[in-house]
């Protein structure tokens, strides 16, 4: 018992290490300070998500909440970041470093995330590999940049997206070792999730359905083919799939009932509200609105493609103009996809970049990664990790698809699929 803790021990600051040491890598890149304060933040040349997400922290810090005027900003996202900002600036003050408590912070959930995928590989490879292989995705720029570099502290969302992974791995060690805590604890990291991004709420959703949908599907195969096996030997996974499950969502419900007490809906967030309103908005007004931006991600094509609903505003006409033109908006926003995959990192957050040989590789190597996940599946049909496999991966794509085709598409947006 003692070798394993002195172990486990060496391991997490061996991670902590090489997290840190990746950290000090600078991608070429407009970024703040990493020692900046959140007064200087402010005044920082960046995009607004992040300033807003600091004003609100600082509101939180001083008031214990948000006051009725900044209300809106936990309608369009859930509460977890602004929280956390809100701890740091009233423990350490205005001036601190905040930046630095970010990236300690992530360092932190970093190492237990890469902990757990080492746990999960080491069923499969020797214990050298399974200590290096999850530091490979920190070679790609896009996970340095969005994880461990400033703006992407700033952005929060990779704590998300580290609490998202560390979920997936713990329901593969629950599934293969039938031990209920490690399927609690992957609930636990999906709520996390969720609680610093909207999309992971979505990503939870189709999670229960497809759940709903797996169960069913596995007694009917087990009663047609007269086969018990099938249910016996995707009992395990199907139990750690609903614990995990059950667990998210019950920790999930405290901010459904917030909002239900606040506005009168069970909605995570409301930026569908918006997402409706941008594309019924024209092109001009959107970019006297400085719109720009929906206009090239293909967020104004319920106006595009019916002009008469231009300026309206009723989600029934949305849905009518997607819906009458379900494949011309789906070709659309596929024609843009290729422009937002390869945009260097160095232009943040322009589209319009000059080539980068560099990045433009790293991200056609994931590309061929994304595709051959795929593949993946198929090859782990016969596994005893396929059902959880299968589970995650179609839940993911198509929450992904879903929000790709109604939301306009922006480069950090293809982040998260990048990183996965």
């Amino acid at each position: 018992m003692k070798k394993t803790t002195t172990e486990r021990i060496a391991v997490a600051f061996f991670y902590a290490a090489a997290l840190l040491a990746i950290s000090w890598f600078r991608d070429s890149a407009i970024q703040p300070n990493l020692w900046i304060s959140v007064p200087d933040f402010l005044n920082f040349p960046t995009i607004n998500d992040p300033k807003t997400f600091a004003r609100a922290g600082l509101e939180v810090a001083d008031q214990g909440w948000l006051a009725q005027p900044s209300a809106w900003i936990f309608n369009l996202w859930p509460p977890g970041f602004v929280l956390l900002l809100g701890g740091i600036f009233k423990m350490l003050g205005t001036e601190a470093p905040f930046l630095v408590v970010l990236l300690g912070l992530t360092i932190v959930t970093g190492v237990f995330m890469l902990m757990t995928v080492r746990r999960y590989l080491s069923f499969y490879v020797p214990a050298f590999l399974a200590l290096l292989l999850p530091l490979v995705p920190f070679l790609f720029p896009v996970t340095r940049f969005f994880l461990l570099q400033p703006v992407g502290l700033s952005f929060g969302e990779g704590f998300s997206v580290l609490f998202f992974i560390t979920f997936t791995f713990l329901l593969l060690i629950a599934a293969r070792t039938g031990v209920v805590r490690y399927a609690v604890a992957g609930g636990v990291f999906l709520a996390l999730a969720a609680y610093f991004r909207s999309q992971y709420e979505l990503i939870a959703l189709v999670l229960s359905v497809g759940f709903l949908g797996l169960v069913v599907l596995v007694l009917a195969l087990s009663f047609l083919l007269k086969k018990k096996s099938i249910r016996t030997n995707g009992s395990t996974t199907l139990k750690a799939m609903a614990i995990c499950v059950l667990a998210a969502q019950l920790l999930m419900l405290p901010w459904r009932i917030y909002h239900y007490v606040d506005v009168g809906r069970w909605d995570w967030v409301q930026t569908q509200d918006i997402v409706i309103r941008n594309a019924l908005m024209s092109e001009e007004k959107l970019r006297e609105m400085d719109g720009g931006f929906v206009v090239a991600g293909g967020g104004n094509l319920a106006c595009k493609f019916e002009p008469d609903f231009c300026g309206k505003t009723e989600p029934s006409l949305f849905y009518k103009a997607f819906f009458d033109h379900f494949g011309e908006w789906v070709e659309y926003k596929a024609s843009l996809a290729r422009i937002y995959w390869f945009p260097t990192i160095r232009s943040f957050p322009k589209l319009l970049a000059e080539d980068v040989p560099g990045d433009y590789l790293g991200n056609s190597v994931v590309l061929i990664l994304f595709a051959a996940s795929f593949f993946l599946l198929y090859l782990i049909r016969k596994s005893s990790d396929f059902l959880v496999y299968f589970w995650v991966f179609s839940s993911f794509y198509a929450c992904f698809f879903v929000i790709f085709v109604l939301v306009q598409f922006e480069v950090r947006y293809f982040f998260l699929p990048k990183i996965f």
